[in-house]
C-alpha cells in the first residue's frame, strides 16, 4: 500500500453496547476511505456485545479486557494499532460517510498538522431502539474550510473542550509524545489528552459535521459520578501550564471563571435533581468561588445542605 493511503487503525471501545454496536460498526466499515482495520475493545461486557454478527467482518479485530473503562479500552487499541493515523468511535456513535477520505486528505496535505477533527451533532433518542436514523447532515467533500478553534489552541480549550473524541483523527507519533489517556480519570480523559497535545501540537478544525452523537438514558453525560473530572482536568492543567499557550496567546480571567464557574454549577445541578446531595453542596460551595454573589446558587446551596443533613439524620 503506498503513503497515498496510510493504514487508519479505528478504536471502538464497547462496554454492553449490543443494542448499538452494530450501527456504530456500519458507519465505520461504511467509509469510502478503504485502508483502515477496526479494533474493537470489549471492555468486560456482559450483554453479548462481542457476539453480536456485525463484528463478523475481517477487518475488525475484537480484544477483550475485565471492565476498566473508556481510557484503559482505547489504550488496548493503541498498543495494537498497526495504522500510521488514529480514529476513534464510540460503540453508540455513528460517524457520516466520507469523514475518513477528507481527515486523511487533510493531513496529507497539511504536514505541520497532527490533528484533524470537526463538529458533531447531538443525537437525542427516547429509547435505546437500534432502528434510530441519526439526523446527520452530508460531508461536503470539496475543499478544507477551517473553523475556530484551529492551529494553537491551548488557550480555546481552556474555555471549551471544544475537541469531541468521535470527530478526531490524529497522528500515531503524537501519542509517542504526549503519551495515552489517564487511566485514572473515569471520564474527561479525552479533555486530559487534547489539552496535552495541545502544549505541543497544532490541531486545525474542519467546518465539518463528521459524527452523530448519541445522548441516550445510559449516556456518560447524565449519569452523575461523584467526581467532577472535567473541572479536575481543568484545574490540574491551569497549576501545570497557566493560561499563557504556545503561541503566547492568554485566556481571558474573566472567561475562565465562567468557565470554571459552569462547570462547578452543572455538575451541582445533575446531582442535585438526580444524584447525591451531598456531592450537590459541595459542587454548589465550589462554584461559589468562582461567582460568589450568585444568589441562585446560595438557594441551591443552602437546599442541599438541609437536604444532605437530613439524609444523614435518617441514615442514622
Amino acid at each position: 500500500m503506498t503513503t497515498d493511503t496510510p493504514l487508519v487503525t479505528v478504536i471502538l471501545p464497547a462496554y454492553n453496547a449490543q443494542a448499538h454496536i452494530a450501527q456504530a460498526v456500519a458507519s465505520v466499515l461504511a467509509q469510502d476511505y478503504a485502508n483502515l482495520e477496526l479494533l474493537v475493545i470489549d471492555d468486560g461486557s456482559t450483554d453479548g456485545t462481542v457476539e453480536h454478527p456485525s463484528l463478523q467482518d475481517r477487518r475488525i479485530c475484537v480484544l477483550r479486557q475485565q471492565n476498566a473503562g473508556p481510557a484503559s479500552a482505547r489504550n488496548l487499541g493503541l498498543a495494537h494499532a498497526r495504522g500510521k493515523l488514529i480514529a476513534f468511535i464510540d460503540a453508540d456513535d455513528v460517524w457520516l460517510p466520507g469523514k475518513l477520505s477528507l481527515q486523511v486528505g487533510y493531513l496529507q496535505a497539511h504536514p505541520d498538522i497532527s490533528i484533524v477533527f470537526g463538529g458533531f451533532q447531538r443525537w437525542l433518542v427516547s429509547s435505546d431502539s437500534h432502528s434510530d436514523v441519526p439526523p446527520c447532515p452530508q460531508i461536503v467533500s470539496t475543499g478544507y474550510t477551517l473553523t475556530h478553534p484551529s492551529g494553537w489552541i491551548y488557550a480555546d480549550l481552556l474555555l471549551d473542550s471544544a475537541v469531541h473524541i468521535i470527530t478526531a483523527l490524529v497522528r500515531k507519533s503524537v501519542f509517542d509524545t504526549v503519551g495515552v489517556f489517564d487511566t485514572r480519570l473515569p471520564t474527561g480523559e479525552d479533555y486530559d489528552f487534547w489539552l496535552r497535545t495541545s502544549r505541543q501540537f497544532k490541531l486545525d478544525q474542519l467546518a465539518q459535521t463528521f459524527a452523530c452523537y448519541r445522548i441516550h438514558a445510559n449516556s456518560l453525560t447524565k449519569v452523575p459520578r461523584p467526581e467532577n473530572n472535567e473541572y479536575r482536568v481543568l484545574k490540574h492543567a491551569l497549576e501545570t501550564w497557566g493560561t499563557i499557550g504556545p503561541d503566547g496567546r492568554s485566556v481571558n480571567a474573566k472567561a475562565l471563571q465562567h468557565r470554571l464557574f459552569g462547570i462547578c454549577f452543572g455538575h451541582a445541578y445533575l446531582h442535585f435533581w438526580t444524584g447525591s446531595r451531598r456531592q450537590a453542596h459541595i459542587a454548589f460551595g465550589q462554584a461559589l468561588r468562582h461567582s460568589f454573589w450568585h444568589p441562585k446558587v446560595w438557594i441551591y446551596w443552602l437546599l442541599s445542605a438541609a437536604s444532605a443533613a437530613k439524609s444523614a439524620r435518617i441514615r442514622r
